[in-house]
């Protein structure tokens, strides 16, 4: 685990004392933050409370069964993964599990070896995710960025004689210029963060910058539309997509000229 991270919270759920004891020994030495409970009424009260990212989960116990508290689970925060400890008796049930959202099973009686694979298989899923999580955020407060930040970018797009206009791949605008604001005839002193439709109305103008975004403009070498200011006065627009590290589509910069 990166030690810039906080621990991982993991929940144990089993009516046998013997199983949550030798399961938390071993997740707390795999650097996790471990809760338990004898009942899916106890387990579903830590849900509820802390913020859990994995939990071992017993099908059969008396009270609320595995099957039960997995759907309640799923209803309290459907990105927990669960995995389901189960007797060779109930595979076939921890399998309607999995159809059901469960992440895997483990049957018992388990090897340590065994349990630990399991484990950092779904630990190492949950950081992947909160990393592309991570990521995704990182890039879209980079570019809201540009509109707020005395940077370098910001001053060559304010002083450029086209219109500049910057969006994310949610079609919000991000960045534009004062020479936006004027050909659109918008207020200087405008927010910037809606969406294009409405700073522009122009259907065919959002649907083209929704399209750049998002790639799907096609094979386009230089997509462009035509924007008519109204008194057969016309603005050609020409937009490019912003890719990110890995080629995703983060949003586009529309240049009307």
């Amino acid at each position: 685990m990166n030690q810039n991270e906080h621990p991982l919270n993991v929940l144990v759920v089993d009516d046998e004392e013997s199983i949550r004891m030798a399961v938390d020994r071993v997740l707390r030495r795999m650097g996790c933050q471990v809760f338990t409970a004898a009942n899916g009424e106890e387990g579903l009260e830590i849900v509820a409370r802390e913020r859990v990212s994995l939990v071992f989960l017993d099908l059969k116990m008396p009270g609320i069964d595995g099957m039960e508290v997995h759907k309640r689970i799923r209803q309290i925060d459907d990105s927990i993964l669960v995995i389901i400890i189960t007797g060779y008796a109930t595979i076939e049930t921890a399998i309607e599990a999995m159809k059901q959202g469960a992440y895997d099973f483990i049957p018992k009686p388990f090897e340590v070896d065994q349990f630990r694979l399991v484990a950092k298989r779904a630990i190492e899923r949950i950081h992947l995710s909160r990393d592309a999580a991570r990521l995704e955020e990182e890039q879209r407060r980079t570019l809201f960025d540009l509109s707020t930040e005395k940077s370098r970018t910001r001053s060559i797009v304010e002083a450029m004689p086209n219109g500049v206009m910057v969006t994310n791949s949610n079609g919000q605008v991000v960045l534009m210029n004062e020479a936006v604001k004027r050909h659109l005839n918008l207020d200087p002193e405008c927010e910037i963060g809606q969406r294009v439709e409405d700073y522009v109305d122009d259907q065919g103008l959002c649907s083209f910058v929704d399209h750049v975004s998002s790639d799907s403009i096609g094979d386009q070498e230089e997509p462009s539309c035509e924007l008519c200011l109204g008194d057969d006065r016309y603005l050609l627009v020409k937009a490019s997509p912003i890719q990110g590290d890995h080629q995703e589509y983060l949003g586009s910069v529309v240049v009307f000229a």
